[in-house]
This record gives C-alpha cells, structure tokens and sequence, in this order.
C-alpha cells in the first residue's frame, strides 16, 4: 500500500481542536500520506473547515494547495465538500497552484452539485453505505467512497466488489464513526484489499496504518 493512499483524516493531529489546521495538514503531506479535508465557504473565498466559518485565521483552501505544492508531495487530496456551487473555484484553484486534479477527488456533495463537477472534469467519488445502496452517478465517478455509518454494512465486500469492477475505492474506518478500528482492519488485510493500487483508507490513524499494513 503507498503512503499516498492512507488519507489523514483532517490531518495528523493528537487533539480534537488541532483538526484541519494547517499544522495538522502539513504535518501528514510531510510524512507522505494523503489528506481527507473539509471544504466550505464564506465571503467568497474557499476555507478548510468542517464547520461553518467563524473564526479569523482560518486556511484557506488556497493556502492548502500551495503548500501541497511547496512540498512537492504526491499523496490523495480526498475534498470533503461542504456547500454547493464551489465546483469552478476549486479545479482553478487547483490549476493555480499546479496540483495535477489526477491525485484529488472531490467527494460528499449533493448529487446536482457532483454533477456539475462531473461537468467540468474534477475527479469526484460516489457514496455507498446502509443509506445508499445503489451509488449515484457510479459510471461516471472516479471512485466510491464506501462508509457505514451504524456499523452493520458489509464494506469489505463492497471494496472489493467495485475494486474488481475498476473503481477506486476509499473505505472509512471505523473511528471516525466512534467505532473500534482494528477489526476492520483486520479484515482489509485478510482480504488483501491493502495491497490493490486503486485502495484507499481514511482514517484518524495514520502512522498507525502505515505500521499495522507494512507501508514503508
């Protein structure tokens, strides 16, 4: 599995209110992981942020591409997008900053909205989970994002399903759903889904993955 697949969910952080800063994002890119974020806006600019935006000093997605860049890393951009209509400002902020759109995804909008990015050529994934068992747009997707919220949705056999169907797939760990992880884990690695190149894994645990899965 490449570092590069492991998404860092809102960064590498060790305290809930380090999430989605910029220390935190840096942080995971300088280690060479992808990076799971939260996109929204307000006054018409792009910011990093789960939440609607209240504070000053909040990233800016402008400044989160450009370090990106700076760093010269290689890793997924998985683009939790929060609102509607940011479809052109994104891919030109992108564009802007140099960042090929083959290593970002945009994923979590309503289904008009993803087709607007379909639209303009931005990679963006689907959704399967126990709420959505036939995912949107799947033909035209660049990956499925595969969740389960409630904990009784088989995602390994999903993963492998649309793996085998040529799709990306980025499955949700369980943590990030206040669930126990490993098990999971466990059965990624028993089903080997770890070591197809189209794999991806979010998660709160990063350096734990690149151990738990033998990622140099």
């Amino acid at each position: 599995m490449d570092r590069g697949n492991i998404l860092a969910h809102r960064g590498l952080w060790s305290s809930p209110e380090d999430k989605n800063t910029r220390a935190a994002l840096q942080a995971a890119l300088e280690l060479g992981f992808g990076l799971e974020t939260d996109l929204r806006d307000s006054a018409e600019q792009i910011y990093v942020s789960h939440d609607p935006v209240s504070a000053q000093g909040t990233l800016t997605a402008k400044e989160l591409f450009s370090d990106y860049a700076a760093l010269g890393v290689t890793g997924r951009l998985a683009l939790n997008v929060k609102a509607d209509g940011l479809q052109r400002q994104i891919i030109a902020e992108l564009h802007a900053a140099g960042i090929p759109i083959s290593r970002v995804f945009a994923f979590d909008m309503s289904v008009p909205d993803a087709l607007g990015y379909l639209k303009i050529g931005l990679p963006t994934y689907t959704r399967v989970s126990e709420h959505e068992s036939a995912p949107s747009f799947l033909d035209s997707a660049a990956g499925v994002w595969v969740d389960n919220f409630l904990g009784d949705f088989p995602q390994i056999a999903a993963a492998r399903r649309y793996l085998d169907a040529g799709h990306r797939v980025a499955l949700v760990s369980p943590e990030l759903h206040g669930r126990p992880h490993k098990p999971l884990w466990q059965a990624v690695r028993d089903a080997s889904l770890h070591r197809h190149p189209a794999f991806e894994i979010c998660t709160d645990f990063p350096n734990d993955a690149c151990v738990f899965f033998e990622v140099e």
